[in-house]
């Protein structure tokens, strides 16, 4: 899964003049953390709702008087920005933009073809990815079992779903759950779930837990 497939393609960017008072109405009109810095369709830097927030003190200081809280609201976001941000590549792998996330703790990475800047992926993008590949969001019963470390073992359930004619929706495998054995999950519907379950328990292979869909699917 790459970046591409999950970044926001249709993304607000301010440029280094905007006032912190504008990008930061901007963020809460939008209900955004993050704002790409851009000039002449090049990234420059990135602020974030907390950049703002750290610069303003003096706005919403009472001993200052309303000209001089006014003109803190009017400073520039290149003051505040961030000028070398964690960037991406269309291309990348959507785990490593999960793992720079982490490492850096940013909330979003924009996402770059040389200095151009074509798209923002942002931790809400990283859930959703996250969702809709374990099929949490698709009908279906939910099924887990502990397998041995090898492919054999995979290719085993994959030919039984196949056997009863199931749809297999979505597939997902923890190789570090115990020395001996690895976790897999997947998600399949159809008209002969029992069958394909007897089957599963006939080769060897170990059910853990089956969550079925509710009775209105």
């Amino acid at each position: 899964m790459f970046v591409k497939l999950w970044m926001q393609q249709d993304f607000i960017s301010v440029n280094q003049d905007t006032s912190l008072a504008e990008a930061g109405a901007i963020l809460d009109e939008h209900n955004f953390r993050h704002l790409p810095v851009v000039d002449a369709d090049e990234l420059v830097g990135i602020i974030t709702q907390t950049d703002i927030k750290k610069a303003l003190p003096s706005a919403i200081d009472s001993s200052l008087n309303a000209h001089d809280r006014m003109l803190a609201t009017q400073a520039k976001v290149s003051a505040f920005m961030t000028t070398t941000p964690v960037t991406a590549d269309s291309m990348d792998p959507l785990e490593d933009i999960a793992t720079l996330m982490r490492k850096f703790k940013v909330g979003a990475i924009p996402v770059v073809e040389g200095k151009k800047i074509v798209g923002i992926i942002t931790e809400s993008d990283i859930f959703q990815a996250f969702i809709e590949i374990l099929g949490a969001d698709t009908k279906g019963a939910r099924i887990e079992v502990q397998i041995d470390h090898n492919s054999s073992a995979i290719y085993t359930v994959i030919d039984i779903c196949k056997r009863f004619e199931m749809d297999l929706t979505a597939f997902t495998l923890y190789k570090n759950f115990s020395p001996d054995q690895q976790l897999l999950t997947f998600r399949v519907s159809g008209k002969k779930l029992e069958q394909m379950v007897d089957d599963l328990w006939k080769a060897g292979v170990k059910i853990n837990r089956i969550l079925m869909p509710p009775d209105d699917e």
